[in-house]
């Protein structure tokens, strides 16, 4: 992919803690906003984690620490246009202010941005694992069709999604791509086409480390880990032990 020949990565560290603020800069000048939660230098062990559309990268704050005291490193970014992603041009908040076309227009505009946008993010934990090292992925609802389109020019060694609807264009890409690949589904059986989509995927995943978990009721994404207290720890020894 041309494109990631242009960008130009830098990195602002705001904290020195093992949770830190980053921005990371993509060709066009914008700023992705992420946090990077470090672990021991030698780890070649990461995670990308990629929130939901009704949300933002604060839905995986909890999962990153766990992960980071794990020996995993893990970063979490706001996609363009959400959390503290945001400019004058790409800001979801405003777009309920446009018309129904108008607003067609800014989403499909924004979001044609995510692929390379998240593979800047890519780029920096690979960055830190070295050649040899191991990347999963989780996205939550949007965020899992990002998490797809990654893998079309990336090795991932794990994917997940939490309460992520895949289309059927999708799906074949998974099988095409990913399906060897140890997959964590999560999904509540009264979220419509997610549930669906969810048992559509874990038939067509193939590695014995993949896992589906279901739950009663139509929670979608992050409320689900207020409902289940344990599911972070899941996700994050599910993750962990896919990637070390």
């Amino acid at each position: 992919m041309n494109f990631i020949k242009h960008i130009v990565l830098t990195t602002l560290v705001i904290s020195t803690s093992a949770m830190a603020n980053i921005q990371l800069k993509a060709k066009d000048g914008f700023n992705i906003v992420g946090t990077y939660f470090s672990t021991n230098p030698s780890s070649q062990a990461a995670v990308l984690m990629l929130h939901q559309c009704n949300y933002n990268q604060t839905m995986y704050k909890n999962i990153g620490k766990q992960l980071s005291n794990n020996g995993v490193h893990a970063l979490s970014i706001d996609f363009r246009g959400f959390g503290k992603s945001k400019n004058q041009t790409f800001d979801v908040s405003q777009f309920a202010n446009l018309g129904t076309e108008k607003r067609r227009e800014a989403w499909r505009a924004m979001s044609a941005h995510w692929p390379s946008d998240v593979q800047i993010a890519y780029n920096y934990l690979k960055d830190k694992v070295g050649k040899t090292g191991k990347i999963a992925v989780i996205g939550a609802s949007c965020g899992g069709g990002q998490a797809i389109e990654l893998s079309k020019n990336n090795s991932l060694a794990a994917i997940g999604f939490f309460s992520s609807a895949q289309s059927d264009e999708r799906i074949n890409q998974y099988v095409e791509t990913l399906s060897d690949k140890p997959t964590l589904i999560i999904a509540a059986d009264e979220d419509g086409r997610t549930y669906t989509s969810a048992q559509r995927l874990f038939v067509e995943a193939n590695h014995r480390n993949s896992q589906f978990l279901a739950y009663k009721g139509e929670e979608h994404g992050y409320p689900l880990l207020d409902k289940d207290v344990n599911l972070k720890n899941t996700i994050v020894t599910w993750l962990s032990a896919q990637v070390k």
